[in-house]
């Protein structure tokens, strides 16, 4: 890896040319861990953990990709969900709520409190349960 002070003046032409060519390949790689002198603000990629690092001047310090740069602006692990196909997504779990329209194609089953039975084809619905107070049958 480079030296990112040299060359200098004072190096000889086959120094001179060497040293230009490991700067060369530090800036082609990314790689600048191993290098001496790197600048402050240096950005490498590291590929055993796939994530971009700035240099500070004193450490590493792992970089935040906004979304727009193909990041999710995030520091932390995304949710399972995030890494689901939009053709077969999975919700086991929380609250949906503030929901303003809602259309439901197939068989679609709601198991809480016997509210559900929407039914076996979309198009024919055998009930319709709303809370414990509004039933709309429909035959």
């Amino acid at each position: 890896m480079a030296d990112w002070n040299t060359p200098a003046l004072i190096d000889t032409y086959i120094n001179f040319r060497t040293m230009l060519m490991a700067r060369d390949v530090d800036c082609a790689t990314m790689n600048f861990s191993a290098a001496t002198n790197r600048a402050t603000g240096t950005i490498q990629w590291v590929v055993a953990t796939n994530k971009f690092q700035r240099w500070s001047g004193a450490a590493w310090v792992d970089l935040v990709l906004s979304v727009a740069g193909g990041g999710t602006a995030g520091t932390a692990a995304l949710g399972t969900m995030a890494f689901q196909a939009a053709s077969a997504v999975a919700i086991t779990g929380g609250t949906l709520a503030g929901i303003t329209s809602l259309a439901l194609s197939g068989h679609t089953t709601f198991g809480a409190n016997n509210t559900y039975d929407i039914g076996a084809v979309a198009t024919k619905i055998r009930g319709l349960y709303v809370g414990t107070t509004l039933v709309i049958p429909v035959a």
